[in-house]
């Protein structure tokens, strides 16, 4: 008990004047109390305490000083025991001293603690109703917390508890009144304290000023704030003002400095909204100095994943962050799940809508259905707020179901759309029973512009409804499990361009390694002309990304080509061009898109394989076959040679082939021997099989020569006659081989022939 006599001793019986300001004795004396009692955590000595301090404040009844020590003794008896009584008694001592000195911060400042620790209530229903009445414990932390600001705005403790409070606030928040109470702490010597800019720099933000966000974010780096939260929040502010260059930067400055538990936490929590399971785990498992690089190659693989720019996946997370605070924020944290609701998490910030939203961004579509009531035996109930959201998808589409049951404002995640209904009607639908059919059969129809399924459904009764629920309760119960796992940010264009793009590999100039040729075609007539003085040019943006197996060594470029002509592109007529991008050796997946800039126009082509070969090494490797045909506009330079190119392949039978192709890894001098064959493609007829049994039949094109190397890199142009060939879709092979057939390589290529 020395310790609590210790204390005693420090406690000043003084009466002091009702409504002066609390001196700075007075606060150090409160002080000096508060940070003894906390280092109290044997809960008979505090209780002992108490006891003592509550027979000296009935007889002293009006000692402003002795209920604010006996606030803070019941608190740390509350915080030790759990017990909220022994909140509810600090609360009351706050209140008493308050009234006895509504001039002294530190009185409304206890109380507001004392609210956040008395909670909510334990009767979901009843929490709610408070929180729209403003009763709730937040609503009456957040008041207390502001008188204590208002009386003394230096007082740096309460301006930040304000603030957070505020934010916590889901109905009816009091943002204006933390807005205005850190802007003034600002102008005082609260301004030093780190936590008062974090909390103006937040509010901010929700206020919809980024650049006083970023200012005041700013301010709490230099005043000694955590550089890990500083800058992962200052991320979020350049973001939310358009500086996605200077957010980016910001963003993995902040983790390499993060090493405080509060910013790693920030950071995983901003991280989870994007990551799968795994890659949380993994992230766990990194060393402080292993997770800056790890976290550039989590964003950096997704954009490769979707053919975006760099730094772009990143910006549309924060993007998605700030539309799904606005629209997607759960208005209460109590979540009520159902036996409907097979996805539940933890987090309290978003309804399950932003859980998605988050991960895949906009839907391509979105159904809704509205009745008055229906009937479940002899009650009539609302149907419930429900959604259903269509990602398009090439692998296959993810349609989720969102049902915001009795909880308005909740939307959570169903497998089926009979789910909407509750379990009872879902079961019902299932075994045949009793329900309100019509009522059903119109919620199914709703979404029949979502997926086909939903026409079967909604023929109740018949044998495709019985399988189509089954078949949809699958689709939805996928849906979840990769729209929760995974995340996405796929390239959709509202129309396309139908662009032909062939690739070829071949040797770069300075024969040190490989280059992909890209050759193009757009239809002219897909794109819209933009016409000037000068006369009309054509625009489309071209992005390669060739992702390396292994993940390093990936090449990306993006570029825009202009074409100007004096005509405008007629049907059957093309904007075509050519794009050489350099090199490594290796395996490649590639990915083009090509799009018009100023219009959502334009194609994602699928994705192909590719092996760029060593064309520096000292072995035979042979280029890719480039054909065009002799006289078109289309050309490109290869060394001193003049290439043609075709991208669309098709030629004509009058047409001369121009038939490309280069040898490497040879000495200056080495002979080699080359087979050129051009062949229909198809099995033929047994008219054809009888002809070659007995010796002809051949390809229609066999040529052989034989010649030397003319160095490192030795490029061969031919010219082909097709004047022969009917029209169909041939097969140009070409077999290249050292004359001791120790090396033979084989390179091939389609072509179509239209006749005249």
């Amino acid at each position: 008990m020395q310790k609590a006599l210790l204390i005693l001793a420090i406690v000043p019986w003084c009466t002091v004047g009702r409504g002066s300001a609390q001196t700075p004795a007075e606060r150090d004396a409160l002080v000096r109390f508060r940070a003894e009692v906390e280092t109290m955590q044997d809960s008979l000595e505090l209780v002992a305490l108490e006891a003592r301090m509550i027979g000296r404040a009935r007889v002293d009844r009006d000692n402003a000083l002795l209920h604010l020590q006996l606030g803070f003794l019941g608190y740390q008896l509350g915080e030790v025991t759990g017990a909220n009584t022994h909140y509810d008694d600090a609360a009351s001592e706050f209140e008493w001293a308050a009234e006895l000195q509504p001039l002294w911060p530190y009185a409304w400042h206890g109380l507001g603690l004392a609210e956040l620790a008395l909670g909510e209530s334990s009767v979901i229903p009843f929490e709610n109703i408070r929180q729209v009445l403003g009763k709730d414990y937040l609503s009456k932390a957040t008041a207390a917390f502001a008188r204590a600001a208002e009386v003394d705005p230096t007082f740096a403790a309460a301006v930040v508890d304000l603030a957070d409070a505020a934010m916590r606030q889901r109905i009816r928040p009091r943002l204006e009144v933390a807005l205005g109470a850190v802007r003034e702490a600002a102008t005082t010597e609260a301004a030093s304290v780190p936590e008062v800019q974090l909390a103006r720099a937040r509010l901010e933000r929700i206020a919809g000023s980024g650049d006083s966000s970023i200012a005041a974010l700013e301010q709490y780096l230099a005043v000694g704030g955590d550089s890990g939260v500083g800058f992962l929040e200052l991320a979020r502010s350049l973001h939310f003002g358009g500086r996605e260059t200077d957010g980016q930067r910001a963003y993995f400055a902040g983790m390499s400095v993060a090493g405080s538990e509060r910013a790693t936490a920030l950071y995983r929590r901003d991280l989870g909204w994007a990551a799968s399971p795994q890659e949380l785990e993994q992230f766990d498992r990194l060393a402080v100095g292993d997770r800056e690089p790890w976290l550039r190659r989590f964003w950096e693989q997704r954009d490769l994943a979707d053919v975006r720019a760099p730094g772009e996946r990143l910006a549309e997370h924060y993007r998605r962050y700030f539309y799904a605070l606005d629209h997607y924020r759960l208005v209460s944290r109590h979540r009520r799940y159902d036996v409907i609701n097979p996805y539940r998490n933890e987090q309290q910030e978003f309804d399950d809508r932003g859980i998605i939203y988050l991960r895949h961004g906009e839907p391509d579509r979105r159904s809704t259905f509205a009745s008055p009531r229906i009937r479940r035996g002899i009650r009539e109930i609302e149907v419930p707020s429900n959604e259903s959201w269509l990602y398009a998808r090439a692998d296959g589409n993810l349609l989720f179901h969102f049902s915001a049951g009795e909880d308005v404002q909740d939307y959570k995640l169903i497998e089926s759309l009979a789910d909407v209904l509750g379990g009872q009607v879902s079961l019902l639908l299932q075994a045949g029973g009793d329900f309100d059919t019509a009522l059903v059969a119109e919620l199914f129809a709703s979404r029949i512009a979502l997926d086909p399924v939903y026409q079967r459904l909604a023929a109740i009764g018949t044998a495709d409804h019985r399988r189509g629920l089954a078949t949809e309760r699958r689709a939805g119960s996928r849906a979840i499990r990769t729209g929760t796992t995974t995340d996405s940010y796929a390239i959709r264009f509202r129309s396309a361009l139908h662009t032909i793009v062939r690739h070829h590999v071949v040797g770069n100039e300075a024969h040190t390694g490989g280059q992909l040729l890209l050759v193009f075609a757009v239809p002219g007539d897909a794109l819209v002309p933009e016409v000037s003085s000068e006369g009309i040019t054509y625009r489309v943006r071209m992005r390669v990304l060739a992702a390396a197996d292994g993940g390093t060594g990936s090449v990306y470029v993006d570029t825009l080509r202009s074409v100007r002509t004096q005509q405008a592109f007629g049907p059957g007529q093309y904007l075509q061009g050519f794009l050489t991008v350099p090199m490594a050796a290796g395996e490649y997946a590639l990915r083009v898109l090509v799009a018009e800039p100023r219009r959502d126009a334009g194609d994602l082509l699928a994705e192909e394989r590719l092996t760029m070969p060593d064309f520096a090494a000292d072995t035979l490797a042979v280029s890719d076959i480039v054909v065009g045909h002799v006289g078109s506009d289309l050309t490109w330079p290869a060394g001193n040679d003049t290439v043609h190119v075709a991208p669309l392949r098709r030629f004509r039978a009058e047409s001369q082939l121009e038939v490309y192709y280069e040898l490497h890894g040879l000495r200056e001098g080495e002979p080699y021997r080359a087979r050129l064959e051009v062949a229909k493609q198809g099995g033929g007829s047994v008219f054809g099989w009888l002809k070659r049994l007995f010796g002809g039949g051949g390809p229609p094109i066999s040529l052989t020569f034989e010649g030397v190397a003319s160095g490192p890199t030795t490029r061969v142009l031919q010219t082909v006659d097709i004047g022969d060939l009917s029209a169909g879709r041939y097969r140009m092979r070409i077999l290249v081989e050292n004359p001791r057939g120790t090396a033979q390589i084989e390179r091939q290529t389609a072509l179509e022939v239209i006749g005249t």
